[in-house]
């Protein structure tokens, strides 16, 4: 079979047999993939170094006449982001982000734009740089790019239009804001500021780079926390198992002022 060759982030390894690893990496070009390495807890030529999980790689791989799983020929290590396996937190965020990954972009679903916001996610992390802005980037962006963005041009109750004008609600089952008419805000319900808001358009605009640092408030960033949670158990239906060890939400629910 022809050999292929890809950037590709090591999502998890483990052991199959003596002195072979299972891995799953998800690539650039071919999306989540899982093969075998033979020999990689031998070698010291063709996997050294390169497939300890949360590493960016260049790897060579073959697909096989059958079944799902692909050889892996080699890999060789471009960024094992250092700085996530010397924090226990650091290493419950990226896992979280892995497993998000893996849930909206099951295997060989490509995304070469998922790739790249969890290469910068993890690189932003390492370096430790703003990780709770990092992962309120990562997690708006990559329910963009898997189809669950939130709407926030109208209320999906009654349709009028949201214009940037008092505070907003979180509607989970649609997806979509709705108005203080319409709705009460409840731990059911988030409510968003029109700074939180105009900050969630921004994250999923489809120009916007995670590197590109939104600037925002602690009242912003928690009222992000609460509808982005809200939304992603909604959309896949349970709470991701790596979600329960990171520090909890804080829903705070201050009285409204004004309805748009």
């Amino acid at each position: 079979m022809e050999l292929k060759k890809t950037e590709a982030i090591i999502l998890r390894t483990r052991d199959l047999g003596e002195s072979d690893l299972l891995v799953t990496f998800f690539s650039s070009l071919y999306g989540n993939l899982k093969g075998v390495a033979k020999g990689a807890r031998r070698s010291s030529k063709r996997f050294v170094n390169s497939l300890s999980t949360f590493s960016m790689v260049d790897v060579e791989f073959r697909e096989r006449r059958s079944g799902d799983l692909v050889w892996v020929e080699s890999c060789e290590l471009l960024d094992g982001f250092p700085g996530i396996r010397s924090d226990y937190n650091l290493l419950l965020t990226a896992s979280y982000m892995v497993e998000m990954t893996e849930v909206l972009f099951p295997s060989n679903v490509p995304s070469s734009e998922m790739f790249q916001l969890l290469r910068f996610a993890l690189g932003s992390i390492s370096k430790r740089q703003n990780v709770d802005e990092t992962m309120i980037s990562f997690q708006a962006q990559a329910m963009k790019i898997g189809g669950f963005g939130i709407n926030l041009s109208r209320c999906s109750r009654c349709d009028r239009q949201y214009k940037g004008e008092g505070r907003a609600l979180f509607h989970p089952p649609s997806g979509s804001i709705v108005c203080l008419a319409c709705e009460k805000e409840s731990v059911v319900t988030p409510g968003m500021e029109p700074d939180t808001v105009s900050a969630l358009h921004q994250l999923q605009s489809s120009d916007r780079l995670l590197e590109n640092r939104l600037e925002c408030s602690d009242n912003v960033v928690r009222e992000l926390k609460a509808v982005l949670a809200s939304h992603i158990e909604h959309c896949f239906g349970k709470s991701l198992k790596s979600a329960k060890y990171l520090h909890p939400v804080r829903r705070q629910h201050p009285t409204p002022t004004l309805r748009f």
